[in-house]
């Protein structure tokens, strides 16, 4: 089977200009050139494959450009896929076949999900990386590889270190260079570009979509979205944009209809409702501090912003109505043992609502996946 390669046009630039994008792209081009381990960081969706891309078609080497997601391949496989194998090495090998760091000779090994390896594959992959050898399964010949190890993770590789799920000598490894890909949330005023973007590249994609033109109401609305997707859920909009548009120009209504804004406001505010109604009760007032490590502060918080509006000082609504939720979600995942189902019906959410949540407001969990 053929090792999956990706191939790229028109990569000079990643779309935008913003502070966060700028100083990433100059990240980019300073470490592209040195054969050095680069781990890239940031939220799913976010854009970290076109920095991989990006410091490979900036790097030089001669080789591709193989991707391997380390959370989708079943961890019975996953090692088979990186080394490779012998005929017979196991039940099905009817042949050889090379691995991904062989496929990868003299181009670029890009690891995603790198936080989702197994402990004892990492074990492989240091000593591959320490001594640039490696073994197929079924064969105790080594073999001399060259790549470029490029990984990516959404995950807080720190916080599985100080669980045992990471190890900490294959972290300090895979950091010699570390680039964060910052979320849309952080970058809206890149939008506009991002969108001339998508839009290109949607109209090149062989899908015969042509997405509409923003009129400056619905580019407004689409800047004021805080995108829990990144620029992944952008170009979906941008999709479905092109389908139900009818080569109208999107205005600030169908923005809002194309991302099922008012049936999203609608659930958060029952559940804000539901929040701030149960508010003086959401701590049993016969139990001790000792049985809530971390009680709720909302009721002194309500209390508090009643009493700067009754003084005339403006105050931020949404940002009071954001900490409440945080509140509750934080302490639904601490009682569920930081179980996202579990949390998610402690709060009457869908489990893919309760994680769009917890992405905004930067929650992870091991249980998220």
């Amino acid at each position: 089977m053929a090792a999956p390669s990706v191939q790229f046009t028109n990569f000079e630039a990643i779309a935008g200009s913003s502070p966060a994008v700028t100083q990433m792209r100059r990240e980019i081009d300073s470490v592209s050139q040195y054969n050095v381990n680069v781990l890239t960081t940031g939220p799913t969706g976010a854009g970290k494959e076109l920095v991989v891309q990006a410091l490979h078609a900036k790097s030089g080497r001669k080789g591709k450009l193989i991707c391997v997601n380390c959370a989708a391949i079943p961890r019975d496989l996953l090692e088979a896929e990186l080394f490779g194998h012998e005929k017979g090495a196991f039940t099905g090998a009817s042949t050889s076949r090379k691995g991904r760091f062989e496929d990868a000779a003299q181009g670029t090994l890009f690891l995603d999900e790198i936080g989702d390896m197994p402990l004892e594959l990492q074990a492989k992959l240091l000593r591959v990386i320490e001594t640039r050898k490696i073994s197929r399964l079924g064969s105790n010949a080594e073999r001399p590889v060259d790549f470029r190890l490029v990984c990516a993770t959404h995950k807080n590789l720190g916080d599985k270190l100080h669980r045992g799920g990471f190890r900490e000598d294959l972290l300090y490894r895979l950091s010699v260079v570390v680039i964060h890909v910052p979320p849309l949330s952080d970058r809206i005023q890149d939008i506009p570009e991002l969108i001339v973007e998508i839009s290109t590249q949607i109209e090149n994609d062989g899908s015969d979509l042509v997405p509409p033109p923003v009129e400056l109401d619905g580019m407004e609305e689409l800047m004021r979205y805080d995108w829990p997707g990144n620029v992944r859920e952008l170009k979906n909009f941008l999709q479905r944009a092109a389908i139900f548009s009818r080569g109208k120009p999107l205005n600030r209504s169908m923005v809002r209809r194309l991302l099922h804004l008012d049936e999203r406001r609608d659930e958060e505010q029952a559940f804000l409702r539901n929040a701030i109604h149960n508010i003086p009760t959401a701590v049993d007032q016969t139990t001790t501090s000792e049985q809530h490590p971390k009680p709720f502060e909302v009721e002194k918080s309500n209390t508090s912003a009643i009493q700067t509006l009754r003084s005339g000082q403006r105050f931020r609504l949404k940002t009071h109505l954001e900490n409440i939720e945080l509140n509750y979600i934080t302490t639904a995942l601490e009682l569920a043992d930081s179980s996202v189902t579990r949390a998610a019906q402690m709060l009457s959410l869908k489990r893919t609502t309760l994680i769009a949540k917890m992405r905004k407001y930067g929650i992870f969990s091991e249980a998220e996946n």
